[in-house]
């Protein structure tokens, strides 16, 4: 059994934590160039250090990207960033463009390269160039496989490269990613990592001749957000992912919440687990598609593995994200002389207020908050103010713990 890897976004030091403790067996980050996030907060060179040291103090590896496509006038920035990197090389670089490609591995020969989604792989033959040739050990697949051409890739390439398919978030109207409608519309180039999300727009079509409507156009079931993809939610599909020979579960998601990269990598994490410890005798719990719905998402998903492109295109009916439960406070530290647990504000609550209590390696737990105490221990009826430090009599608590609505 080839033993697969659960790889989450890590958008910020702190999101990298979260998936580090919440089950991630590598996480994926950028610099402040050259990263399909562009907007994300993503790492300075220092925050790196700290990010290898606490990932590999817990057995993670961390993966740099490279994948934008840069122009000429960028490489001296590129060359750049590597050179400020050589004391704190991450443990694999994700790339796409061939001039990045020979500028990482001129610098840092020894250095694991994985290529990007952004090249569109989807046949063995390709996974054999890019491996033989270039030295590629891992191969991102594009998004548009199923699983039944997953297999046949994985039956024709060498057993010691890998391969990585996304399994959950955000999926791209455009073919693996590589789309102009962002640069067309504002300027911002989604190859470069500027991507404004144009396809998440709503759209109306007007013919006018001579200044008279000359067509109208009514919106069916389908709605009128023609390009706007649903999310991909693959945790009920662990099974056949696995059998598939998958050697990578990406998770998308560095745009979004410590609370989104901590629930939906600790719910792929509890099914894969579960199918490794009885492959023969496992069973799907709704539990972990519960947790996958309870961080911000669009309509779920799963994507192309069951069905092509040609078959459907997987467009939302309307552009709404759903969120089952609001993300409202982490623990971070807890007295078990005192029974309290030190916390830090994401949204406001008040006493009396039903909550669940997330910890890595199970569902939320249900609690009532029952006394708030500020930092001078004076109780309070609630914490109305963003990132406010305040205790709870928390039984049990652990420091990473997350506090969210309860039902």
């Amino acid at each position: 059994m080839r033993r697969c890897e659960i790889l989450s976004p890590a958008g910020n030091l702190e999101k990298l934590k979260f998936a580090v403790v919440y089950g991630a067996d590598a996480v994926y980050l950028a610099l402040n160039r050259f990263g399909m996030r562009a907007s994300a907060d993503n790492f300075t060179v220092e925050e790196l250090k700290e990010g290898l040291e606490f990932a590999h103090a817990h057995g993670t590896r961390v993966y740099c990207t490279l994948n934008t496509m840069p122009r000429d006038h960028e490489l001296n920035a590129l060359d750049e960033l590597l050179d400020s990197i050589a004391d704190c090389l991450p443990d694999a670089f994700i790339v796409s463009d061939p001039g990045v490609i020979a500028t990482v591995r001129a610098r840092f020969p020894q250095a694991e390269l994985h290529l990007s989604t952004q090249c569109s792989t989807v046949n063995s033959r390709a996974c054999r160039f890019w491996y033989e040739q270039m030295g590629i050990k891992r191969i991102v697949l594009a998004r548009e496989l199923t699983i039944k051409e997953i297999k046949a890739i994985r039956a024709s390439i060498p057993e010691e490269m890998e391969i990585e398919c996304f399994v959950h978030g955000a999926m791209c109207i455009s073919y693996s990613g590589r789309c102009l409608l962002s640069n067309y519309i504002t300027g911002r180039d989604a190859n470069r990592g500027m991507c404004a999300q144009p396809c998440r727009w709503e759209y109306t079509l007007s013919d006018m001749r001579d200044g008279i409507p000359f067509a109208a156009v009514k919106e069916d079931e389908g709605g009128t957000y023609a390009f706007s993809s649903k999310d991909l939610c693959m945790v009920e599909h662990i099974k056949e992912l696995a059998e598939a020979g998958v050697d990578s579960f990406k998770i998308e998601g560095r745009m979004k919440s410590a609370y989104y990269t901590a629930a939906v990598t600790n719910a792929y994490r509890m099914a894969y687990d579960s199918y490794l410890r009885d492959p023969e005798g496992y069973t799907v719990d709704p539990m972990w598609k519960a947790e996958t719905e309870s961080v911000s998402h669009r309509e779920y998903d799963t994507g192309f593995f069951f069905t092509p492109p040609y078959q459907s295109a997987k467009v939302c009916s309307a552009n709404v994200y759903l969120n089952d439960r609001a993300y409202l406070a982490t623990v971070s530290d807890y007295d078990e002389a005192t029974g309290l647990a030190k916390c830090i504000q994401r949204n406001k609550f008040c006493t009396g207020d039903r909550v669940q209590i997330l910890s890595p390696g199970t569902g939320g737990r249900d609690a009532v908050i029952e006394k708030i105490f500020n930092e001078d221990m004076e109780e309070i009826e609630s914490v109305p103010h963003p990132k406010q430090v305040f205790y709870l009599p928390l039984k049990g608590a652990k420091k990473w713990d997350i506090i969210r609505c309860g039902e």
